[in-house]
């Protein structure tokens, strides 16, 4: 298993023995809905749920790492664990309840040098998730496969800093584009293209509007047939009564 250098060890037991083996092959962000520090994340996995995300991280300060990058985690739903091995690494970062706040900055630059570390480290490679199990970055409400029963995080603001500021200070990072305070900007990542695998070249610009459609689209289909299973069961409900 590996262990992050600039991360605060705190492992859970048993499942960082228990739990099988992945292939790292995807990052995806969180947010966890409460502003809790990355000690008490680690105490509500270890005591109140058995689910678990490999890393959490504060407003500030390092992040905690809770289960080895190459150990099972379980917030990603179906990335967990795929039939050919691969899996997500995921980390829950604090927000407020409502997971509508941003990023703060210190939380900004730990996603960047988290992201970095994980590429050279297994290899993710610097491109958006374009699909539940393409290998890559992203956000958890990215892909309803990533989701249960569906999901709005990170929320609006932390998806705007993902596209604008995370995924393209991992990409110039990583590749020795820049240093921590030259970026490139916005305009410059979004125009970037790279070959999709029907051999077309796309900008990540249109890639991440794609990715944003088809969350808006299930994300709508889901609520929907939700409200028709909560009819269906009152229906029920009143007939045996």
């Amino acid at each position: 298993m590996a262990w992050y250098p600039g991360a605060v060890r705190m492992e859970l037991q048993p499942e960082s023995d228990n739990q099988p083996a992945i292939r790292p092959t995807q990052f995806i962000m969180h947010s966890i809905a409460a502003p809790w520090s990355v000690k008490r994340t680690y105490e509500y996995w270890r005591d109140s749920t058995n689910l678990e995300s490999h890393f959490g991280l504060d407003y500030q300060g390092a992040p905690g790492q809770y289960i080895g990058t190459q150990t099972r985690a379980d917030a990603n739903y179906l990335a967990n664990l795929r039939p050919d091995g691969s899996g997500a690494v995921s980390i829950e970062t604090a927000s407020n309840k409502n997971h509508s706040d941003p990023w703060s900055n210190s939380q900004c630059e730990e996603l960047i040098k988290l992201g970095v570390w994980l590429h050279h480290e297994h290899g993710i490679p610097l491109k958006v998730c374009r699909t539940a199990s393409d290998p890559g970055f992203g956000y958890h409400r990215m892909h309803a496969a990533w989701a249960q029963s569906g999901t709005d995080c990170p929320g609006d603001a932390r998806v705007a800093q993902f596209k604008n500021v995370i995924f393209p200070g991992i990409v110039a990072r990583a590749t020795g584009q820049s240093q921590e305070d030259d970026m490139p900007t916005p305009a410059e990542v979004f125009a970037h293209r790279i070959e999709i695998p029907d051999g077309r070249q796309v900008s990540v610009g249109d890639i991440l509007a794609w990715t944003d459609n088809r969350h808006n689209v299930t994300y709508s289909r889901l609520v929907a047939v939700e409200a028709k299973l909560d009819k269906l069961i009152a229906a029920l409900a009143a007939k045996e009564s």
